[in-house]
């Protein structure tokens, strides 16, 4: 049976940071994302090189079979190459930490960032329950270096960590090398977007890759002033938003309204309707004629959260894609299989459902708008942009996109048989609104090369000029 599906509660589950969020978000998260059989004892279990050999041969049958567009994300000689060597590396007694650090460099080869083998969620959480706390500083990626991404105070001694801090060393091991490291795991389309990735599960990917937690010593540069610290425990650290919370409206200079949408992750108990509504009709009654909308570093969550945002910005209905793909499987396909056979190719109507439709007249913004992107904007970020650029709403300024503006979505997870490691697969794939099919970055109509010193933001400051 055929079926055709509206993007209702599709465009809803696109990101790969309404996972993470499930996840790293409060122990329940984390704990519901483990599988049954894995408790403390089997993490330390070793497998004969016949079940390695089994999870290996699932992996590589799985993952095609849910990812929609599989065959033309990834280099189809060069994933069997690499499956193919390693299966020559398995080897008897090795435990799910020996095997993931084997396997888990296939990531690079999906060229996806909703495709990934997760870094060992089981032990994190295992270890930050014994009292072995991983890293939890929060951390940006720019260049090649490494920075704390947000002011962090110390709660007995008053110590302060200022956003912008350059990581120069984690336990004498240079950051540059660390981020090298991790990329070699990492997910993504393009290396840039895989080196970013590793900052949103930084301290998964430590613990899984170096078997880093308990005690980190960081060797620290800010404003060209260079000290040590040792960090025993990370919960005695706390940090506040310069803002509340990820979104935000403020006034800048020269009466320039500037809304920061630092996440699309948002649920219908966030009041994230209300601080849209209220942030335009602030800006009406402050009669604020420009408009800046930063998306940087916006890993996606619900689509329909920037389409809130975008019918104050439009006087027609319109759609956030020209069309849309699900692949269905035994998880999707729905009760008694309704929707198709799984390995079955359905078509999304993306035209005539769920379009954005505009807000009266009265409550629309008039004025010029700027839209700011750069390489970590993905998922329902991207989904955003592309709508702006297509539907010629504003000019999008900054840095292109790591991922491609046609993007996956609808993360499916499942387990190796054997070992039990967690991956994830997607089973959408949305084309932007264009209908422009090419596997590449969304591209920014005014480019900035980003400045060195990421304590500055030049970005913004030349959105600002083009005003």
């Amino acid at each position: 049976m055929k079926v055709k599906r509206t993007m209702k509660n599709i465009l809803l589950h696109i990101s790969f940071l309404m996972i993470i969020t499930v996840i790293v978000g409060c122990s329940s998260g984390i704990e519901s994302w483990i599988d049954d059989d894995v408790d403390e004892k089997f993490i330390n279990q070793t497998f004969s090189k016949k079940a390695l050999a089994e999870d290996l041969d699932y992996l590589q049958e799985q993952m095609p079979a849910i990812h929609p567009v599989f065959e033309k994300k990834t280099d189809q000689k060069e994933i069997k190459s690499q499956f193919e060597s390693f299966r020559d590396q398995i080897k008897n007694g090795m435990n799910r930490k020996d095997f993931f650090r084997l396997i888990g460099k296939i990531n690079p080869y999906f060229k996806d960032g909703h495709s990934f083998i997760f870094p060992l969620l089981a032990e994190g959480t295992y270890a930050e329950n014994n009292g072995q706390h991983l890293f939890r500083f929060g951390v940006s990626v720019n260049g090649q270096s490494l920075y704390i991404n947000r002011t962090y105070t110390h709660k007995t001694n008053g110590k302060i960590i200022k956003k912008g801090t350059k990581i120069l060393s984690i336990n004498d091991i240079q950051t540059g090398s660390i981020l090298n490291e991790l990329s070699e795991y990492g997910h993504g389309e393009t290396a840039n977007l895989r080196m970013h990735m590793s900052t949103l599960l930084f301290r998964y990917w430590l613990c899984a890759v170096y078997d880093w937690k308990g005690e980190f010593l960081l060797s620290l540069e800010y404003k060209g002033e260079q000290n040590n610290i040792v960090i025993s425990n990370p919960n005695n650290w706390e940090s506040k938003q310069d803002k509340l919370g990820d979104n935000w409206l403020e006034v800048l200079p020269n009466q320039i309204a500037y809304l920061r949408l630092g996440t699309f992750d948002v649920d219908e108990d966030s009041s994230y309707e209300d601080f849209i509504r209220e942030s335009f009709a602030e800006i009406r009654r402050k009669k604020l004629s420009k408009l800046v909308i930063d998306v940087r570093g916006n890993t996606g969550g619900q689509s329909d959260a920037g389409a809130e945002v975008i019918k104050y910005l439009t006087d027609k209905s319109l759609n956030q894609a020209s069309s849309a793909i699900e692949k269905l499987n035994k998880e999707n396909n729905g009760l008694f299989g309704y929707k198709g056979e799984p390995g079955e190719i359905i078509n999304l109507d993306v035209i005539e459902d769920e379009l954005i439709e505009p807000v009266e007249i009265s409550k629309r913004f008039k004025g010029e708008t700027i839209v700011l992107i750069d390489e970590m904007t993905y998922s329902a970020g991207i989904v955003f942009a592309t709508t702006i650029q297509d539907h010629k709403l504003a000019k999008l300024v900054g840095q292109p996109t790591g991922g491609h503006a046609n993007q996956t979505g609808n993360m499916t997870p499942f387990y190796l048989p054997n070992t039990r490691l967690l991956v994830l697969a997607p089973s959408l794939y949305i084309t932007r609104p264009s209908g422009d099919r090419s596997n590449r970055a969304l591209q920014p109509d005014v480019v900035v090369d980003k400045d060195v010193d990421a304590s500055t933001d030049r970005t913004l400051e030349l959105s600002l000029d083009l005003f």
